[in-house]
């Protein structure tokens, strides 16, 4: 077993923020997502989507991307086709599989997304300095990329 600090009440406090914070924006996204009728899986995957341009992802891919299932990312990304925001092509090494891209519309949809969320994050953050903005977002990309390198 490793040795643990012994101030573990650093950790356990971290722990219960970062668990509280997690629920709570999760919450008001959901909220949020409804009304431009995306949950929150399907925010994510459209935004994978936008990351992965112009090259396009398998939805094997993109479910272990976003870490929902196969069979959810699927139903998801026929619903983006149907809207006219993802389209399907087969790779040329094999016809049998496919890759997902994202068009034009779903660019355009996800912007919207992300334009109307602005106003929140902004009235969120009311009170933070620019640096104290840059901080937050620079440490949370650095635990990104620790919890991204550490799937379970």
């Amino acid at each position: 077993m490793k040795n643990f600090p012994q101030d573990i009440e650093k950790y356990a406090k971290l722990g219960a923020a970062l668990s509280i914070s997690t629920q709570l924006f999760s919450t008001r996204m959901a909220g949020f997502l409804d009304r431009f009728g995306l949950t929150e899986a399907q925010f994510s995957v459209l935004n994978h989507l936008s990351r992965r341009m112009p090259e396009g992802q398998s939805v094997t891919a993109i479910a272990a991307a976003v870490e929902v299932k196969q069979p959810a990312v699927s139903k998801m990304v026929v619903k983006f086709e149907g809207m006219g925001w993802a389209r399907f092509e087969a790779t040329q090494s094999d016809a049998r599989s496919k890759q997902v891209f994202l068009t034009d519309a779903g660019k355009a949809h996800l912007l919207d997304v992300q334009h109307a969320l602005l106003p929140d994050y902004v009235h969120m953050l009311e009170g933070w300095s620019d640096e104290e903005i840059a901080t937050l977002t620079a440490q949370l990309f650095r635990l990104v990329g620790w919890l991204d390198k550490n799937r379970i």
